[in-house]
């Protein structure tokens, strides 16, 4: 009786949490966790973090090739969440990428370098999104 209780109460636990809405406190680790899986190589992971309504406009196979390609110049190393900035259901998310760039011409070699990247964020379904500027593609 007691295991069944307890199997219950558990039960209901994993069911509420898989219903959590997120807050904007969540965003800090989401975008960092982005990052950690872009540095990582896991494009599958990153390519989870983007807008549903994006996603539908580049599949994750597209999303692969284009990260595995801007990884054959710059080597990410490092993302620290900055801040961000928030309405309701969206937010500007500011972050400083650690990275290591590799000029083409093997001779002149690499440097290392950060930046700081804004990044755009909306709310769907209960959950935050990372949603990409066109311009910048990443």
């Amino acid at each position: 009786m007691k295991k069944t209780l307890m199997l219950m109460l558990l039960s209901g636990l994993i069911l509420s949490a898989c219903g959590r809405e997120e807050t904007i406190d969540d965003i800090d680790q989401k975008a960092v966790d982005r990052w950690q899986a872009l540095i990582a190589g896991d494009y599958q992971k990153a390519h989870g973090y983007i807008a549903p309504s994006h996603r539908e406009l580049e599949n994750l196979d597209s999303y692969q090739t284009r990260m595995a390609t801007a990884r054959l110049s710059i080597d990410w190393q490092a993302a620290k969440f900055v801040n961000k900035d928030c309405q309701e259901y969206s937010c500007e998310v500011t972050m400083v990428i650690t990275y290591l760039y590799k000029f083409q011409k093997r001779s002149l070699g690499e440097t290392k370098g950060k930046t700081a990247v804004k990044e755009n964020w909306i709310k769907s379904d209960k959950k935050w999104y990372f949603l990409p500027d066109e311009k910048k593609k990443i």
